[in-house]
């Protein structure tokens, strides 16, 4: 079986690199002129503060060779920095089309992922003040019909899906700038991990493996700018909450996993969203400061927080087979989140920080008396990274962080402080055609880690073919030990245009 899988994914990608060699380029006009402003797509507990968002632009290395603002430039991949045609005749099409095949190291080896993924993306301007945007993905995963692997629910979740991703409208209104759709705000300094990026809901049926753009669910939202010297203002309404999305029980990437790892009758109940009202709906903003080099910002947020909370409730077992069973009913909760970040360049070196008070948290309770199962409390998370290029070749990323719950006490399953730390590194060769890269992250407390080693080839301005591994060390119960089964290599064929 896996040596015909195998043979049928090496044709495939053979299949797609001819086709793609052979195809016609679309040629992009050549004046495209990108609007750059602070909050549009530039960034500024336990699993949410894992979770990867790439600073001020979807690409890690983008910190290195960023354009500068106002300049133009051409993004194949769908960002929020948006395209904005000054020929209001013309529409600008673009996207990218890109085969993601993943095989399961660990036992039972086996194909995990067969992902065909079209992204489109079209722009334009409607008049001097009023331009659009709007992005749609299809993704197929023929994983389904190559292997019996996956039961029905999985199956039906991740087989095809059809997304409308960014779609709005930028109307300037003077000294305001108004965005209203479908978009992904975007708050922050951290570099490979969620931090300060807590607007927007993430789909983790992949966990946080994807590109993160792909990660971020956009959300439709009222997003109001506006500069004033050195100073920058946002503020923006979401008038229906989105949520993280997470994989069925007994896909690859599950997230329930530990829950029927005990000696009891498990009762899961899905979460139940909160509906489409005003009385749910979100608000936040943001206050920037640009001075002597300092990037220094205050944000608030008022939201229905992503993750369900867990509510446990125990009674005696009706099976027979175990003493007790154990009902879980996941809701949503609000909080209020304050928080800053800053960065600033010092002797070539970019520091940077975020930090954040969370009102209540909840953590799950080992007390069996525990009514509920949840123990609450605020907490604060800080993070402090460095970006550096050493010999001018080795672009590097340094970050640790910690996650601390103020009114800690011994009932709590999640220590008082959580420590962490992460690196990053990259580097090219032969005119940036092949770059080799690597992302490591770890738990100082749990002692678990996520190490993603790849390597990329730019076989042409339209073509790129990555080859690399994901692979996860710990116990069950860390962020990223929970997954320690599933490590992964594989390969990925993109193509621009």
């Amino acid at each position: 079986m896996v040596k015909n899988c195998l043979n049928v994914i090496l044709m495939l990608h053979i299949a797609i690199f001819l086709l793609l060699s052979i195809m016609p380029c679309f040629a992009l006009p050549n004046d495209q002129l990108f609007r750059v402003a602070h909050g549009r797509g530039s960034g500024s507990e336990s699993v949410n503060l894992l979770l990867s968002h790439k600073g001020e632009d979807q690409n890690i290395d983008a910190l290195f060779s960023a354009p500068e603002q106002n300049s133009v430039s051409i993004d194949a991949g769908i960002t929020e920095d948006t395209p904005i045609e000054k020929d209001r005749s013309k529409l600008i099409l673009s996207g990218d089309f890109r085969n993601e095949t993943a095989y399961r190291i660990n036992n039972p080896h086996h194909l995990s992922k067969v992902k065909n993924i079209l992204n489109m993306k079209s722009s334009g301007r409607l008049s001097d003040n009023l331009s659009y945007f709007a992005g749609a993905r299809l993704a197929y995963d023929a994983v389904f019909d190559l292997t019996d692997e996956y039961n029905h629910g999985v199956e039906a979740d991740q087989e095809l899906n059809l997304d409308i991703r960014d779609a709005y409208i930028d109307l300037n209104l003077g000294k305001f700038d108004l965005r209203l759709g479908n978009q992904q705000i975007v708050w922050g300094q951290a570099v490979g991990l969620f931090f300060a990026d807590i607007v927007n809901p993430k789909d983790l049926r992949e966990y946080i493996l994807p590109d993160l753009d792909q990660v971020r669910i956009p959300v439709p939202a009222a997003n109001l700018e506006s500069y004033y010297n050195d100073f920058y203002f946002q503020f923006i309404f979401i008038p229906f909450p989105e949520f993280n999305e997470f994989g069925k029980q007994g896909a690859e990437f599950d997230f329930s996993r530990p829950l029927y790892n005990v000696d009891a009758d498990i009762i899961l109940n899905d979460p139940v969203n909160p509906s489409n009202s005003l009385d749910n709906s979100e608000i936040g903003g943001r206050i920037g400061w640009f001075k002597s080099g300092w990037d220094l910002a205050l944000f608030y947020f008022y939201d229905m927080y992503n993750f369900p909370v867990n509510y446990r409730f125990i009674s005696a077992g009706t099976s027979g087979t175990h003493p007790v069973t154990l009902t879980y009913k996941p809701e949503y909760e609000r909080i209020h989140r304050i928080g800053s970040t800053f960065s600033k360049e010092f002797m070539n070196a970019i520091f940077k920080g975020e930090f954040i008070y969370n009102s209540e948290m909840f953590f799950e309770s080992s007390d069996l008396s525990d009514i509920d199962g949840i123990s609450k409390s605020p907490s604060f998370d800080w993070l402090i990274g460095v970006d550096y290029t050493f010999f001018n070749t080795l672009d590097t990323n340094f970050q640790i962080m910690q996650n601390i719950i103020i009114n800690h006490d011994n009932s709590m399953s999640d220590k008082k402080y959580s420590t962490s730390f992460s690196v990053w590194v990259k580097t090219s060769f032969f005119e940036n055609r092949i770059e080799p890269e690597c992302f490591f992250v770890a738990g100082l407390n749990q002692r678990d880690w996520l190490i993603r080693p790849k390597i990329s080839y730019l076989f042409n301005n339209k073509i790129k073919i990555i080859i690399g591994a994901d692979l996860f060390y710990g116990e069950s119960g860390g962020n990223f030990g929970i997954f320690s089964k599933d490590d992964r290599g594989y390969v990925e064929v993109l193509y621009t245009f």
